[in-house]
């Protein structure tokens, strides 16, 4: 259990009520018991506060609600996950190097870690302190890895990819494949050679089943905070910036330029050799195919303004409506000049 003055010394937050309560658990307004902590961000969420049996809630500034205790705070969903977080963190605990694990020669790896049955370690690795590499995780020759990451089952990373700290990769993520480069020769594909390398900085995390593949000459960059979702690709001597976020099915093509704080909503894609400034949104299926200035917000295929874009797609979606219109204006036309 946990004080509610304790979660709101972590979050900075105000109590209206009271503050000696025991938290038993943290969950959403739907399932939320008595003994828990909930929250309620949206009007439509506040409204069903009666009916909700939690003990203390996550609200905004400026909320009330006489029947429960309150946990006040300027940014609620923000509170929300960091309690969350602190909540469920699990301690790390080393388990050393399974006797099941395969490590190969010239490696560096201190006591406090976690090497899985059926990891393998190519040669000259080098893991930093507290990290955790799950069963089928293959590590390639000359490997370094920060502390405090997480590999779970079956990430592959291929030779010299170097991982900074904090980073997670998820399930089935391969990172430094060969980039996908090939000229033709009017006979056949011949392969240029992908002779870089994937940087990825510190607190990166990467869902399952997503690529990132190594540059052509130098590195592929994943800039610090950066999450990318299940099932995403990075192509060949990309760069994406730092607290950057990627939604699942996103593909972005090679030596794209990716700035700051941008948010790339799912099945969308960006062509080659572009660049995206800082804090721009692509939404929804929309195709990136030049660059994109600072703060812009585009959408569509292909992607441009998104107000543009909508006023597109409210024209085009009245087109049957102005065919008709057109058909009889033509009628009328032609009728008056017989």
């Amino acid at each position: 259990m946990y004080k509610l003055q304790q979660l709101a010394q972590l979050v900075g937050g105000r109590i209206h009520g009271d503050s000696a309560l025991e938290i038993e658990a943290v969950r959403p307004l739907e399932a939320a018991q008595p003994g828990d902590l909930t929250l309620a961000e949206g009007r439509k969420n506040r409204e069903r506060l009666e009916s909700c049996p939690a003990s203390a809630v996550i609200v905004p500034p400026g909320v009330t609600f006489p029947t429960k205790t309150l946990l006040e705070v300027a940014r609620p969903k923000l509170a929300f996950a960091q309690i969350l977080e602190y909540v469920h963190r699990t301690p790390f605990r080393a388990q050393g190097i399974s006797p099941l694990s395969a490590v190969g020669k010239d490696c560096r790896i201190p006591p406090e870690v976690s090497i899985y049955p059926f990891a393998s370690l190519g040669e000259r690795v080098t893991i930093g302190l507290r990290v955790t590499v799950f069963s089928g995780v293959r590590i390639g020759d000359g490997c370094a890895i920060g502390d405090d990451v997480v590999l779970h089952p079956n990430v592959v990373l291929y030779p010299g990819v170097r991982l900074g700290n904090r980073v997670v990769i998820h399930g089935g993520t391969v990172i430094g494949a060969d980039g996908f480069g090939y000229v033709f020769d009017g006979s056949r594909q011949v392969k240029i050679p992908q002779t870089g390398t994937v940087v990825i900085d510190d607190d990166v995390e990467i869902g399952a089943n997503s690529c990132v593949d190594r540059g052509t000459f130098g590195p592929t960059v994943i800039e610090k905070g950066v999450k990318l979702d299940n099932h995403v690709h990075i192509a060949h001597n990309c760069r994406v910036g730092s607290n950057t976020i990627m939604v699942a099915q996103v593909g972005i093509s090679g030596s794209v330029s990716i700035g700051r704080n941008c948010i790339f909503a799912g099945h969308s894609g960006v062509v080659d050799h572009v660049t995206i400034g800082d804090d721009v949104k692509v939404m929804m299926k929309s195709g990136v195919s030049k660059d994109v200035p600072p703060k812009s917000s585009v959408s569509g295929q292909p992607a441009m303004d998104h107000r543009q874009a909508m006023r597109i797609e409210s024209i085009t979606r009245r087109l049957p409506e102005i065919y008709e219109e057109w058909k009889q204006l033509k009628k009328r036309m032609k009728e008056g000049g017989s």
